[in-house]
């Protein structure tokens, strides 16, 4: 069995690679751990099979392919290759999730929403015992009302890590909120991407109140 042509482990490693937001080809060679030649030659192959897509943005001057993945490489990224799990286990894990979207709210220092989660995927068929992954849908907005990217820059930058890139510091309280709700769980898989062209079969399942703005 092979993704794209690609050993399932390698196809997963690159869309991980490029999972949060727009990645350089280099970046990504040099997390999998190949040659930047190669890592381009397999990404293409994963674009052709629906899993990244790509565009040419400025670096140092010169223009060069950044990378993303689509929907279907979200799924790839977080493919955990696990044992399945049963409805009561996906619904504690769901469970959890909503109890740190509330918990991520309350929190006066973080400079971003969790707006909404919504359920879709095969969680929502009640038919279903066995579960691969929990498919959600996240909605993420910005606290700040004015100069939101400057409070996200200053975010990053009291976190005191390292930061491959501008864009990288100025998504990292976004790539944060994501990462508290996964809770490095292989069975949940969190989007952020508009999914109107993809699905229209979604539950909310958390919605922040006007009242728990502050």
């Amino acid at each position: 069995m092979t993704v794209a042509g690609i050993e399932p482990g390698v196809a997963r490693a690159l869309a991980r690679a490029c999972l949060v937001d727009w990645t350089r080809t280099e970046y990504i060679a040099h997390v999998v751990k190949v040659d930047v030649a190669e890592a381009d030659r397999l990404l293409h192959q994963l674009e052709s099979g629906g899993y990244v897509t790509h565009q040419s943005l400025e670096y140092d001057g010169e223009p060069e392919a950044w990378w993303n993945t689509t929907l279907l490489g979200s799924g790839l990224a977080g493919a955990s290759f696990l044992k399945p799990i049963n409805r009561a286990k996906a619904e504690a894990l769901l469970a959890g999730v909503l109890d740190r979207a509330a918990s991520y709210n309350s929190d006066p220092g973080k400079p971003v929403w969790i707006e909404r989660i919504s359920l879709f995927g095969s969680l929502l068929d009640q038919g279903a015992t066995d579960f691969g992954d929990i498919d959600l849908h996240v909605v993420l907005e910005d606290r700040a009302e004015h100069d939101a990217a400057e409070a996200a820059l200053a975010y990053a930058r009291a976190s005191g890590r390292t930061f491959q890139s501008w864009i990288d510091r100025l998504f990292w309280a976004k790539t944060e909120a994501k990462q508290i709700l996964r809770n490095r769980s292989g069975y949940l898989s969190i989007h952020t991407e508009d999914l109107n062209d993809v699905t229209d079969r979604m539950r909310v399942v958390y919605e922040l109140e006007r009242a728990d703005r502050g």
